[in-house]
């Protein structure tokens, strides 16, 4: 019961998110590859599998060592390598990128021999090894991709408040003219030359309704992208209690 109560929860929390309405899940699956069908966990990743397969190329290196090398389309594996958080042999580790009518996903396999690979029936232990790592990954994939989102944020944001603050400088600027040209217009005497001012204040006030018109856009977007900036690490902490449950 309290797990389904999870997975309801998680379900309400990612409506609407930046990710749609993404369903975790981490199921064992057989997948097609190209020199036949292997037994994997499969888990839907962000809608961009080159950042997916970037991010397990990153994880692999950076959690045990491995290299993975691409090797055909949507494919990065390391052969025959030593993993013993999964397995006490030698296989390759495989991670399988694809697009399904409901989600992107990614598949991760570990292959002992041509036709064998890790599955639950045969090697329960090491494949709920496998599980481990992949949901690891799953955890991490995400936080990678909330992050490069909230990158892009923060970069759109610091370029509002520049412009808002740019503009704001600019009124103040005009608007220190105005006042300057209405003290010499205050001492000046000569008829010409005080139309030339007043026509002058005419030009520096239409400058300024134009900045003016602009400031209200600019806070809304602000407004806007602070509230992005809090549902993405909100969202993003969703995601990895939900992860977690799974």
């Amino acid at each position: 019961m309290k797990k389904n109560a999870l997975f309801l929860i998680a379900g309400m929390i990612l409506t609407g998110s930046m990710y749609g309405q993404t369903h975790l899940f981490l199921d064992e699956q057989e997948v097609n590859l190209e020199d036949g069908k292997a037994t994997a966990w499969v888990f839907p990743v962000e809608r961009d599998l080159d950042e997916a397969l970037n991010d397990l190329k990153d994880y692999c290196k950076d959690r045990s060592d491995v290299k993975l090398k691409k090797e055909g389309d949507n494919l990065f594996i390391a052969e025959k390598i030593s993993l013993p958080t999964i397995a006490t042999k030698r296989g390759d580790l495989i991670g399988y990128c694809y697009i399904t009518e409901q989600y992107y996903a990614m598949a991760l396999i570990f292959k002992m021999g041509y036709d064998i690979t890790l599955n639950s029936q045969d090697w329960k232990p090491e494949m709920e090894n496998l599980r481990n790592y992949a949901k690891a990954f799953m955890a991490y994939h995400y936080e990678q991709s909330y992050a490069r989102r909230l990158k892009i944020l923060e970069k759109d944001l610091k370029d509002q408040e520049k412009e808002r603050d740019q503009n704001e400088g600019k009124i103040n600027n005009l608007t220190d003219k105005i006042n300057n040209l209405s003290k010499k217009i205050g001492k000046e005497t000569d008829t010409l030359k005080i139309e030339e001012y007043e026509a002058e204040i005419r030009t520096l006030e239409a400058d300024i309704r134009t900045l003016m018109d602009t400031l209200p856009g600019l806070e809304a977007t602000i407004a806007d992208l602070q509230k992005q900036e809090v549902h993405n690490k909100t969202e993003s902490n969703a995601f990895q209690g939900i992860i977690g449950a799974l």
